[in-house]
């Protein structure tokens, strides 16, 4: 750290700034984001704060466009409330780069498909100088990572957003530890359950059964088959060409997969995210609620009188 600060006190610094983000996902899994690099470089490796096995674990961080903007260090009055602008991962395509493609499917193994998925989030923000970062061969260092003073904050709602970037807002957690739970984000229109997941593991609402009731849709409400046996079972020894369409059923748990790209055998679609996507998934809003609850096999006629498990606050949007 005093070698840091002799550093930065000098009239000119041949070195470059380097804003890091480790960001703690509500599950608990860790993605660390580094604010862009130059020469072409696409990621950098720095070691985590605590020590383990007698070194400081190196981490990758991948390089994607996030900024923060606020961040002050103020001993009196309102905590600061940052703001955290990222590039819009769940809305761009997902060519932009290799590390916006790694990063969307961190997000979809995750379950988090909307930008409301990251409430709660914790971002711990670390500054260092680039002469200070690692390189993919390096091995873990045995002192620990000379940096600036991490600050911390949670994500506390989503600001602004269009199809290019969206802006979090931050809170420090001292501001939220005091919330009691239950609790729950009001959110006018996405549901905010876990799909599917009071059936898999009793995590939120969404009661929708493991085999669809025979009924599958996509994240648009497009209907993808009525009768899952018209699709074939993924089978390992074989090869899939793009936009090849397979189910699995593990443990009366039925996906069906489509393939992004050419497939080779023995490319699981549970486990190899880079090579299928998961067709049926849920829209999040009432009209995806209602095919799936009030719908059935036969006709397009809803049964209203079945009641939703929809876990948002329609009657919290605005309304002129």
């Amino acid at each position: 750290m005093t070698t840091l600060i002799d550093t930065v006190q000098l009239q000119e610094i041949a070195d470059s700034y380097v804003e890091l983000f480790d960001v703690t996902l509500p599950s608990g899994t860790k993605v660390y984001l580094v604010n862009g690099l130059e020469e072409g470089n696409t990621s950098i490796y720095f070691p985590e704060k605590t020590i383990s096995g007698g070194s400081y674990p190196l981490k990758e961080y991948f390089a994607v466009p996030i900024m923060i903007d606020g961040v002050e260090l103020n001993g009196a009055g309102v905590s600061p409330r940052p703001s955290l602008r990222i590039a819009n991962i769940p809305t761009l395509t997902r060519t932009i780069s290799s590390d916006e493609d790694t990063l969307f499917s961190i997000l979809v193994d995750e379950g988090l498909q909307k930008n409301e998925d990251l409430l709660n989030t914790r971002i711990d923000y670390r500054r260092t100088l680039l002469s200070n970062t690692y390189n993919s061969g390096d091995s873990n260092p045995s002192s620990p990572p000379v940096e600036f003073p991490t600050q911390s904050y949670i994500i506390d709602r989503v600001a602004s957003e269009d199809n290019i970037m969206v802006e979090f807002e931050l809170a420090s957690p001292m501001d939220v530890e005091g919330v009691k739970v239950p609790g729950r984000v009001v959110i006018g229109r996405y549901c905010v359950w876990r799909y599917q997941g009071g059936t898999l593991s009793n995590e939120g609402g969404c009661n929708w059964p493991l085999n669809g009731n025979g009924r599958f849709f996509d994240e648009t409400d497009n209907l993808i088959t009525k009768n899952i046996s018209s699709i074939p079972t993924w089978n390992s020894s074989s090869e899939y060409t793009i936009n090849s369409k397979v189910k699995t059923i593990i443990a009366g748990h039925t996906e069906i997969w489509e393939a992004v790209r050419a497939v080779p055998a023995n490319k699981n679609p549970s486990t190899n995210k880079s090579y299928w996507k998961r067709l049926d998934v849920c829209s999040k809003t009432l009209t995806g609620c209602k095919l799936r609850f009030q719908g059935n096999n036969s006709d397009t006629n809803l049964n209203t009188s079945i009641s939703l498990p929809f876990g948002g606050f329609p009657g919290s949007r605005k309304f002129k």
